[in-house]
């Protein structure tokens, strides 16, 4: 186990030892921390850092921030994020969308030819401090095929939704809209570890549990056909309304494609309670729907109802007290790039 804030001191000098600006690095290092805290591994430093750190390094995606609104609005706002780090275009969007809820009660902005942005809760969650519903999505290069077929079309394409609470936690629902994030799949092929039955289909579209032929073949979508749709109207609000990619246009999966820009698209609002109810009445009532939900009459054999949300705050708490585990596998990685930088890897 890792502490966390060794993590983060470490990730902040990797960032800056490749030229990321200090306020920057420590956007980015706090956001892929958070998402290990939160057991969202996948989007921690346990997948994306030394990804990223290649990609910077090779001049894929620029270590500079060049933010460009190119249209905006009362309550909306199109940044061209022009090969920046995700999640800098992604904290401006999110930024403008809270500030620009505030009058008008709604507001809806994007990004064009962003990045990766990490875990998609980690923004909609920005909106919780100032009383306000927040919703992030993003698109991503293909890993799943529409109903019927055996051709990639669509990412993970994720979503998150975070909705204020008062004294119980809010209510953070963040998912890819496969059955799991191709970072799963990533994690365990690393590890030589067999996936979940109905994770993954081959390249013929047969099912598989090899996380070596999930890699070459396709992501299940979650619901079947119903999963398909969400991909698509996802892809179509973060791709095509962005003017960014979308679909099979993407130039490969992060990791493999280390040549070219990825040109993310992504979409961020913001909700402001007070227009339509006062935030107590509203935080109230949700309190007292959860209520409801938790204390609902459970399954057979089932000792606890969790909402959205609940099981990665409570990780949090347990991996801020016992520290962060990462892989063998992951850790030669840290101890490679920490040689190799003059920045040793911390010991667990």
């Amino acid at each position: 186990m890792f502490p966390a804030d060794r993590l983060r001191d470490w990730t902040q000098e990797v960032f800056q030892k490749i030229g990321v600006s200090r306020d920057d690095a420590v956007l980015l290092t706090d956001s892929l921390i958070e998402a290990n805290l939160r057991g969202v591994d996948t989007h921690g430093i346990t997948r994306m850092l030394c990804v990223y750190v290649e990609r910077i390094r090779k001049g894929v995606m620029s270590a500079k921030s060049n933010l460009v609104v190119v249209r905006e609005k009362a309550s909306t706002a199109l940044i061209d994020c022009r090969n920046s780090i995700g999640q800098v275009g992604a904290a401006r969007a999110m930024e403008l969308a809270i500030e620009k809820a505030r009058p008008p009660g709604v507001a809806f902005t994007a990004v064009s030819h962003s990045n990766h942005f990490g875990a998609s809760a980690y923004w909609a969650m920005k909106a919780l401090p100032q009383g306000m519903i927040g919703f992030s999505s993003t698109n991503a290069p293909a890993a799943a095929a529409p109903t019927g077929g055996s051709t990639a079309m669509f990412g993970t394409n994720p979503f998150a939704i975070a909705i204020p609470a008062d004294r119980e936690l809010p209510v953070v629902l963040d998912l890819a809209t496969t059955v799991v994030a191709r970072g799963r799949i990533v994690l365990h092929a690393k590890q030589n570890k067999p996936l979940e039955p109905g994770w993954a289909f081959d390249e013929r579209g047969v099912p598989t549990t090899d996380p070596h032929t999930a890699m070459k073949g396709l992501l299940a979508p979650i619901g079947g056909y119903k999963g398909y749709g969400i991909m698509l109207a996802v892809d179509f609000l973060c791709g095509l309304l962005t003017g960014s990619n979308y679909g099979t246009h993407f130039p490969g999966f992060l990791a493999d494609n280390m040549t070219e820009p990825t040109d993310v698209g992504s979409v961020f609002a913001a909700i402001n309670v007070e227009s339509f109810m006062d935030l107590p009445e509203f935080t109230a009532a949700v309190d007292k729907a959860l209520q409801e939900i938790k204390t609902s009459t459970r399954a057979e054999g089932v000792k606890r109802i969790y909402i959205p949300g609940e099981i990665e705050f409570e990780m949090k708490a347990d991996r801020l007290a016992h520290g962060i585990p990462i892989p063998e596998a992951v850790i030669n990685d840290f101890v490679a790039l920490g040689r190799e930088l003059g920045i040793p890897f911390p010991q667990a």
